[in-house]
Order: structure tokens, then C-alpha cells, then sequence
């Protein structure tokens, strides 16, 4: 977060079990809860493109050609749709 934006407050419901691993996940780290939020936010949307669509932030693949998908195959999905255009590319001429 740029240093001279101005923080947006946000009020958020969190279970107690959520928010108990966020206090837990803060102390360990040193930091405020409201910093390891906006840590963990800013880490899980690294990586995404800026522009384009919106399908990288779709949840979790529940099937795909009828059977449930693997760990494995979310976490290529996943890799796959955060590289860069050219990169998906060249990747699928590797493939194919």
C-alpha cells in the first residue's frame, strides 16, 4: 500500500475461529491484526493481472469433466491463469 494513500476503513464479520487464527497469525509475525489482513489480502492478489478479466478470482474448482478436481490440478489452474498472457502462450505450445 502506497504510504501516502489514505486508508479506506472497512468493517468486516469474521467467526470467532477466524479471528482467533488472524490474532494468533499477528502476534507471531509482529504485527496488528489490521496488518496481517492487509498482508494476507495484498499476498493472495499478487500475481493477478491488472486488467482483464475477473475469472482469476473465481473459488474453488469443483469438478471438471465430471470428476472432482485434485489439489494438484487447482494449484496448475491456478499458476496458469496468474502468468502473463504470452506466458499462457507459450506454455500451451509446449503442451500441445
Amino acid at each position: 500500500m502506497d504510504l501516502k494513500e489514505k486508508p479506506y476503513k472497512f468493517v468486516v464479520r469474521l467467526p470467532l475461529s477466524l479471528r482467533n487464527q488472524i490474532a494468533e497469525a499477528a502476534k507471531y509475525y509482529r504485527r496488528s491484526m489490521n496488518s496481517e489482513i492487509v498482508a494476507r489480502l495484498e499476498q493472495s492478489f499478487s500475481g493477478l493481472p491488472l486488467e482483464g478479466p475477473t475469472e482469476e478470482l473465481q473459488p474453488a474448482m469443483e469438478s471438471f469433466f465430471g470428476r472432482a478436481v485434485s489439489t494438484e490440478e487447482e494449484q496448475l489452474v491456478r499458476a496458469f491463469r496468474r502468468l502473463p498472457t504470452a506466458k499462457r502462450h507459450a506454455l500451451l505450445e509446449l503442451l500441445i
